[in-house]
């Protein structure tokens, strides 16, 4: 569990503004479900980065925000959660994370902000690794494939694929083998 705490932490939110509102704050790891019918794939995602760092469970402060959670850690495991104040939530009468003002998201989240500001992870994929491994460009949708369906990436483009590699702790050798294995 130690190596766990050692990484930044992995946010689930709900939806689009959700993710880029949280990016816009400093979480680099975020994850949306797409709201409560979560597709399947995105659950096994959910599952295999839970095994490499902590998810942080940030959903809506209402009954559907509740559900997700719920569902989420009945399929992943146990999960941090964060639960906004549904005052705080409130905005042209729409209640949500993405409704929050950026200053009470960011006290919310603080203490994971700051964690993650100062763990001791090391991104595990250079800045050229993707371009080495030949998972950009034309030809690479097939090599990128397998890594989608070894661990049950929701997406195939080769901006998200990098994403999730780096949310699961994969490096440059680790994706070479996946790459390789026929």
């Amino acid at each position: 569990m130690e190596e766990i705490n050692n990484r930044r932490y992995c946010y689930v939110i709900e939806g689009v503004t959700d993710e880029d509102k949280l990016k816009k704050i400093g979480c680099l790891f975020v994850v949306k479900t797409g709201g409560k019918y979560i597709r399947p794939d995105i659950l096994s995602f959910l599952a295999e980065v839970h095994k490499v760092r902590e998810l942080v469970l940030v959903t809506d402060p209402d009954g559907p925000g509740r559900g997700i959670a719920k569902h989420v850690q009945a399929k992943v495991g146990p999960c941090i959660e964060v639960h906004a104040e549904k005052e705080k939530a409130i905005y042209h009468d729409k209640v949500g994370i993405a409704e929050m003002k950026k200053e009470d998201l960011k006290s919310l989240l603080k203490p994971y902000i700051t964690h993650d500001l100062f763990c001791d992870e090391n991104l595990s994929l250079g800045e050229d690794d993707f371009i080495d491994l030949g998972l950009v460009g034309s030809g690479s949708k097939e090599k990128r494939m397998k890594i989608v369906n070894k661990y049950h990436l929701p997406y195939t483009s080769a901006k998200n694929v990098e994403d999730a590699c780096l949310m699961l702790g994969l490096n440059k050798h680790d994706i070479e083998e996946i790459i390789a294995d026929e």
